[in-house]
């Protein structure tokens, strides 16, 4: 066959799109009181004669894309066509431009014309009278005079639209860009025409520029909102000791600036100054790592900060491990006026100490004595004890491969935490 014939047949057998409005939609397999084999994502439909609702048979419709579906409810207008005998629908059509609503605009005016006024089971829109109607804002793009990088002249002229993925009831995810800086967001709980990282959930992939440049463009008054919950009690809406912000520990604290959070950092758009940042709010947050075999590991190339705007708490059933250069207790031990006592090293110096006192003796006319007390009484079973208390942890083994204490070891040291000796060669370092 001519390839001319071929291309003429493959033109020619056009698919023919018609208008239709749900009636029901099916959440899963056998979903409703119907007799046709319904599945998730199917609904029946009314074709609509112009924009008159008819009282023909209804239609199941099925997707027509594979994997991608949008939500669908009774009332929602969508397009849909016939393929090998069976109905597939797009939609719902974007009537009124909103995330909620995609009804036919004329359909109270027809209900009424054909003197059908009774709406106690369908809203007057033509949706389910229980369906839950939230006036969702459609999202929205402002303008960043700082990344998008078009002055006002051409700014009309040359702008672009983001890609949006938009639910019903303040979800969605946008897919865009400034200038050429890409960025995702992923926002849940949304009742704003933009996100918000003080509003519902939000995840923001970014690639340039400040949370401000990014969220509060042109509204500093809500950007003053945000602020990390460790600075900011949100409680009593009090502002936290800045002895306790956010990254304040690092080098050399609020000396700094670089290591303390940066709220509304300029980072312009050159290629030097553009930075990745991923940016994760919630009311609460959970992480966990499931499995057994499964690790949860958090790396930093600098500085990794963690802070709570009340209390920070470690469970763990097995061993905790700090290995840092340098363990500082609150940010004024950064002056190493006062260090941590290593336990043994005290122990072996009290009962040096002890051992001496045993050995010593008084003098009187020239021949030793053993020392006494205030009493006149003899010291030296007080020092025995001492030197028995003084001694260290020991354990022997049974023949089980049991431990046995033999001997607890000074009340002072602790059983459970330990540090590290002295590296003498690094006392200078850090």
């Amino acid at each position: 066959m001519p390839l001319g014939r071929i291309y003429q047949n493959l033109v020619e057998k056009d698919l023919n799109f018609h208008l239709g409005q749900v009636t029901q939609v099916f959440l899963k397999p056998n979903d409703g009181n119907v007799r046709d084999s319904v599945s998730s994502q199917a609904l029946h439909l009314q074709p609509l004669d112009s924009s008159l609702p008819t009282t023909g048979k209804q239609i199941l419709a099925r997707p027509l894309v594979r994997g991608v579906s949008d939500s669908v409810t009774k009332g929602d207008l969508v397009i849909f066509t016939l393929i090998y005998k069976k109905a597939f629908y797009i939609g719902p059509i974007n009537s009124f431009n909103s995330p909620s609503d995609s009804s036919n605009p004329s359909f109270t005016k027809r209900r009424e014309n054909l003197g059908q006024t009774n709406f106690d089971i369908v809203l007057p829109n033509g949706y389910g009278k229980g369906y839950p109607f939230v006036d969702t804002p459609k999202l929205i793009k402002e303008k960043s005079p700082n990344l998008d990088n078009l002055p006002d002249g051409v700014y009309n002229t040359s702008k672009h639209t983001d890609m949006l993925l938009e639910g019903r009831h303040g979800n969605g995810i946008r897919i865009g860009s400034r200038s050429t800086n890409p960025s995702i967001m992923i926002s849940n709980g949304n009742i704003k025409s933009l996100e918000d990282p003080m509003v519902g959930s939000m995840i923001g992939i970014l690639s340039n520029g400040s949370i401000e440049q990014n969220f509060y463009p042109n509204r500093l008054e809500d950007f003053r909102a945000f602020t990390l919950s460790t600075d900011v009690n949100n409680s009593q809406n009090i502002t936290i000791n800045p002895s306790y912000q956010i990254g304040i520990g690092n080098d050399n604290g609020l000396e700094n600036l670089d290591t303390v959070y940066g709220y509304s950092e300029d980072l312009g758009t050159d290629e030097e100054s553009i930075s990745n940042h991923i940016l994760i709010t919630s009311d609460k947050i959970t992480m966990d790592a499931r499995s057994d075999t499964g690790d949860f590991t958090i790396s930093s190339g600098r500085n990794i900060n963690i802070g709570a705007s009340q209390n920070f708490t470690l469970n763990n059933q097995g061993n905790t491990i700090i290995n840092s250069g340098n363990i500082y207790l609150g940010v004024p031990a950064k002056a190493k006026t006062e260090p941590l006592v290593l336990g043994d090293e005290l122990r072996e110096i009290l009962l040096t100490f002890a051992q001496i006192l045993q050995d010593s003796r008084a003098l009187v006319q020239g021949v030793p004595v053993p020392l006494t007390d205030q009493n006149s009484q003899p010291m030296f079973q007080r020092i025995q004890d001492l030197i028995t208390e003084l001694q260290p942890r020991t354990e022997s083994e049974n023949d089980d491969g049991s431990k046995t204490i033999t001997n607890d070891g000074p009340k002072f040291m602790s059983h459970h935490h330990y540090i590290e000796i002295n590296n003498r060669e690094q006392n200078n370092e850090g």
